[in-house]
């Protein structure tokens, strides 16, 4: 029996061939959980409840009812694109794939997912984007997630199991989890997690190109996987069914009833494009191939049957197996209470410099509260600190939103950092969900180096040096200098100076055709200034190695840059603290705020008593401190308690 749902197409842009990747996935998982779907234990266990089901479907006379609602989180892995871009696709496009589903899985009339076969089945079940996220806050049921500063594709659906799908998953037991990532050009479709497995990886996967429905008013997605059968087959093997043509190990699909469904006719293999009146078992059997089955890897535009008995091994598994959730154990698309001011941010694109330091966002803010949002205070910071406020003023009704751009923030110091945005207020109080309240960002802003004149490389070739390339760019992506080691001596020394000028941004990029670097004898090079401070140095760098090199004159005078200020105790009661960290260079003043952004406070700092304030007189609630130094200043938040 082929344990492993994954799907492949040759070529994805242009001719697309449905085939069966290995066994390993699923078979890992059976080494770990031998009792999961694809064990006799599993079949033995779950084939009474299947038997009961299949008579009291056949009693039922075809009287349909909707028996589950299952609630889907649909996770869009991408690369930092806006939203309807490349893989982060769009919100349209992600409904479409939940429409998909429902027609398929309801054989509803009139769409592409009925059929009048006589086997076939409404499975009774249906499907909803979440309506409350696992801490109880408002969700459209989207999930976007720029992963790029992990990985920009993700071909193995190992990597993915390991480190995509335990960072990104909700609650199995509450959701099933959906993934629409970039496969690169492996030709991947998508796979599944048979029941049974473990939780923190349980769900689907689709490549985005994949995920919804062509048919769908502004989605296009070509050639013949584009009517979001990949996600209805895959959502198959979640709910417990195998391929038509499984052979249970016999040899091929005409050997036994290797799907457990004796209304599905043997099938040899899996069957392409749409064929019509084949019988692929080696005795016709006078029961033609259902190449019309979702579960078969015909076109897309052939799909549209699942049978009773497949119907009655998804219910079983419904009722039966562990994280499958559904309206009867979960209440994910239950909607929250309502509430009057909740305004909701979210990143759509992230505009970052790492030579100059500047980044700035671009959010969306939706409204989820019952009252009009015509206001919004957010609050936006590096590492806690260069806060910026923006007032946000409009009209947005329950469910409304609108796309703005904040202010562009600075940050000189070279390393990891963290762009934060939260939503303060709404409609000048208090929001009352703060669960969606606060976005984060991390970004990386490069040293520079700005009184060099000139970069030097040492390279020192390994074993194999006609390996080795490399190439110099300036911010315009010209080469200024480059060089191939192909007529070059291995395990020896060069050395090269590059001229640069002020306020620039250049990238040394080394290239290694084998993959493994310089890592052969010794191998290794080395970028420095003109005082021979080293920019970087590398050897084991696989295919590839990149490095930014800037030579921006940043500001280091910026007072609120170069000092780390905090508020404590925060909340507080009554007497709050300004801290300086280590500096003992004092701001020149500070202003207080409330919520409605009325000044209520001003004092000029002479000393460092001037750096604690009695509260006690401050009404409960949120409040702002301003603090400036010439003509520089920042902005902090605390609690009154």
């Amino acid at each position: 029996m082929a344990l492993s749902p994954f799907l492949k197409a040759q070529n994805p842009e242009t001719t697309q061939i449905r085939t069966c990747l290995t066994d390993e996935h699923n078979q890992q998982l059976l080494n770990k959980h031998p009792n999961m779907m694809g064990s006799e234990t599993y079949e033995n266990r779950l084939a009474p409840k299947i038997e009961t089901l299949k008579t009291q479907i056949k009693n039922s006379n075809g009287q349909r009812s909707l028996q589950y609602t299952i609630p889907v989180v649909v996770h869009v892995i991408h690369n930092g694109e806006p939203i309807g871009t490349g893989a982060n696709i769009s919100d349209e496009q992600v409904l479409s794939q939940i429409q998909v589903l429902n027609e398929d899985y309801r054989r509803m009339a009139g769409t592409n997912g009925f059929n009048t076969h006589p086997d076939g089945a409404d499975v009774e079940i249906e499907f909803c984007l979440a309506s409350r996220t696992p801490d109880g806050c408002v969700t459209t049921g989207i999930d976007r997630i720029d992963m790029s500063n992990i990985n920009t594709t993700w071909a193995s659906p190992n990597t993915i199991d390991a480190v995509l799908k335990p960072a990104t998953i909700w609650d199995a037991s509450q959701y099933m989890n959906m993934w629409s990532v970039n496969f690169g050009s492996n030709g991947l479709l998508g796979y599944a997690q048979f029941p049974g497995g473990p939780a923190n990886t349980d769900g689907v996967v689709s490549d985005y190109r994949f995920f919804g429905s062509n048919d769908a008013e502004g989605v296009t997605i070509p050639g013949v996987y584009n009517l979001g059968r990949t996600m209805t087959h895959e959502v198959g093997h979640y709910l417990g069914l195998y391929h038509t043509f499984e052979s249970n190990g016999a040899g091929n699909g005409c050997s036994g009833n290797g799907d457990y469904c004796d209304d599905t006719p043997a099938v040899a293999s899996g069957n392409y494009g749409c064929p019509s009146n084949l019988d692929s078992c080696p005795f016709p059997s006078g029961m033609p191939d259902m190449v019309e089955n979702y579960m078969d890897y015909t076109n897309d535009a052939c799909m549209n049957v699942f049978t009773n008995d497949q119907k009655a091994r998804i219910l079983a598994t419904l009722q039966n197996s562990a994280n499958r959730p559904n309206s009867t154990s979960s209440d994910a698309c239950t909607a929250l209470a309502a509430v009057n001011d909740d305004a909701s941010i979210e990143i759509r694109s992230m505009d970052t410099d790492a030579c100059t330091g500047t980044v700035s966002a671009n959010v969306r803010i939706t409204n989820y509260g019952e009252s009009t949002l015509t206001s919004a205070e957010i609050n936006c910071d590096i590492d806690g600190s260069d806060s910026e406020v923006y007032s946000w003023t409009g009209s947005l009704g329950y469910g409304e939103f609108e796309d703005i751009t904040l202010p562009t923030l600075i940050n000189s110091a070279a390393g990891d950092h963290n762009y934060n945005a939260e939503v303060t207020t709404a409609n000048n109080n208090l929001d009352q969900r703060d669960c969606n309240n606060f976005v984060s960002y991390q970004f990386t802003s490069a040293e520079s180096y700005a009184s060099t004149t000139q970069v030097h490389l040492t390279l020192v070739t390994d074993d194999y040096g006609a390996d080795t390339e490399w190439e110099f760019r300036d911010s315009e992506g010209t080469i200024l200098y480059s060089e191939s080691y192909s007529n070059f001596d291995s395990n020896t020394t060069f050395n090269y100076s590059f001229d640069v000028i002020a306020d620039e941004c250049y990238t040394f990029l080394i290239t290694d055709s084998w993959g493994d670097g310089l890592t052969d004898e010794g191998g290794s090079y080395t970028l420095t200034t003109d005082d021979d401070t080293v920019i970087h140095t590398g050897s084991d760098f696989g295919d590839s190695e990149e490095t930014l090199i800037s030579t921006y004159t940043l500001s280091t005078e910026d007072y609120f840059r170069t000092t780390a200020i905090s508020l404590y105790p925060n909340p507080v009661s009554s007497q709050l603290n300004i801290s300086l960290g280590s500096s003992n260079n004092l701001p020149d003043s500070y202003e207080i705020f409330n919520i409605l952004g009325q000044s209520i406070l001003q004092k000029s700092i002479t000393n460092s008593s001037d750096l604690s304030i009695n509260t006690s007189a401050f009404s409960n609630g949120m409040y702002f401190i301003k603090l400036t130094k010439e003509s520089s200043s920042t902005t902090l938040r605390f609690i009154k308690k």
